[in-house]
């Protein structure tokens, strides 16, 4: 097996995303010029159909950012896991590897950290709260989605995890 695993995300499941939630959020907005153009709308109905279409075009401008820059989603090597879905981190600190199924039977490769405080004390907000969220909803602190990845699925991934991690673990097992 290669020492090296490296998993591009999928660059047109990415760009259909963004395209379905750019089209929400244009028709959100359509439909709020609508209500305004048809004489006094209700101010409240008319800020919550921007507020959405506001959300969805942030959707859109995420997807289509990942579809145009088309990062690695997931890196794997002797020294750990990197990527655009986990900050670096060593075999180490990684204490289980696992297959994810999500409550609509999404499929995810989850790492479990041994200390995911210290771990979190690394990150940026934002991975902050992703971190705690994947931890509280599926036990595994740091989740990569099946979803979005390119030409490869989570259970060959599960496998190169656990055998790039057992390769990490057993040296410093060894006892001389």
């Amino acid at each position: 097996m290669s020492a090296l695993v490296i998993v591009r995300i999928r660059r047109g499941k990415a760009a259909l995303h963004g395209g379905i939630f750019g089209t929400i959020a244009l028709a959100s907005l359509a439909i709020c010029l609508l209500l305004a153009s048809v004489g006094t709308p209700d101010f409240w109905l008319v800020f919550t159909g921007l507020c959405i279409a506001s959300v969805f075009a942030g959707f859109a401008l995420f997807y289509l950012g990942i579809a145009l820059r088309k990062p690695v989603a997931l890196r794997m090597d002797a020294q750990g896991i990197s990527g655009f879905y986990c900050d670096p981190a060593t075999w180490d600190e990684i204490k289980d590897i696992g297959l994810v199924i999500g409550q609509k039977q999404h499929r995810f490769l989850g790492f479990t950290l041994r200390d995911p405080i210290g771990f979190r004390d690394r990150q940026s907000p934002w991975r902050r709260f992703s971190s705690w969220a994947s931890g509280r909803t599926s036990g595994h602190h740091i989740i990569v989605p099946e979803l979005l990845l390119h030409d490869t699925c989570v259970d060959d991934l599960v496998v190169k995890a656990h055998a790039l991690h057992a390769a990490h673990v057993r040296p410093h097992n060894h006892v001389t």
